[in-house]
């Protein structure tokens, strides 16, 4: 997950690791191959967040599960393959869920008033390529000095896939509402998930005691980048810096500690 540069090739899936991956990618292929034989607007009417979702209250959750276009739901299918595969065997199945769910609800609870007050007929919010934004953008600042290799050939950096994933989100969601500012509304889980990687985890764990012992997978020290710096001979500074060393080492054998990692030669 920390390579400089990830490799052309797609990682594995697997029902004991990547449950969750599995069935995203499984819903949105799904429910595009009903809607295409099918052609009712009862599944998206079921699934769709849209003004009429007061009466279908589940949709608050259910909206990225639509497969949106065959070219879509296939791009869309390997950008979750990749990073959602990814999210998960680091953090966790459950601890992605929560982090999924969490963010699909905040998204919804911009993006359903807006759709109330325009009044837009026929307007449809839905699509796992924008209910997965929010996880790719977090896999993209925990990775943020990674290349991806876009389609496995053009390598481009994490932030920049950040970039383009909300301005992705901004247009889409405003193409779908048919208002250039209702954009906003759907980026407020792509914030929220931005905030909840670049701190606002650390500080959920001080206010409210929980979720400790889930490492993030990334190394604050990483931040600064210390090629070229010039040696001292500062004895505080040493100490501080062996003693960040020491904590650094401890939080990486706590790390694997609670990973469940055994050693097959031990």
């Amino acid at each position: 997950m920390y390579n400089q540069q990830s490799r052309p090739q797609l990682p594995r899936l697997s029902s004991r690791d990547t449950p969750l991956t599995i069935i995203l990618i499984g819903a949105s292929a799904l429910t595009f191959l009903l809607d295409f034989f099918l052609r009712g607007d009862w599944l998206i009417r079921g699934l769709a967040l849209t003004a009429e979702s007061l009466h279908f209250p589940w949709t608050v959750v259910t909206w990225p599960l639509l497969g949106t276009g065959l070219l879509g739901t296939i791009f869309t299918g390997l950008w979750v393959w990749t990073l959602g595969g990814s999210m998960e065997r680091a953090w966790g199945t459950e601890r992605l869920l929560k982090f999924f769910l969490a963010t699909t609800l905040v998204t919804s609870l911009t993006v359903l008033p807006v759709l109330l007050l325009l009044g837009t007929r026929g307007a449809v919010f839905a699509g796992l390529s924008i209910g997965f934004s929010p996880v790719a953008l977090a896999w993209c600042w925990i990775n943020r000095r990674e290349t991806i290799l876009f389609n496995f050939i053009f390598p481009i950096p994490a932030l920049w896939i950040a970039a383009l994933t909300a301005a992705f989100v901004f247009f889409g969601t405003a193409s779908a509402l048919g208002n250039p500012f209702a954009g906003f509304a759907g980026l407020s889980g792509c914030a929220a998930a931005w905030w909840w990687v670049r701190g606002g985890q650390e500080w959920a764990e001080k206010r409210f005691g929980k979720h400790k012992n889930t490492p993030n997978l990334r190394f604050a020290d990483l931040d600064k980048d210390i090629r070229g710096a010039r040696p001292t001979n500062n004895p505080f500074k040493k100490a501080r810096e062996e003693r960040e060393r020491q904590e650094r080492d401890k939080k990486i054998a706590e790390m694997f500690r609670n990973s469940g990692y055994k050693d097959e030669q031990e």
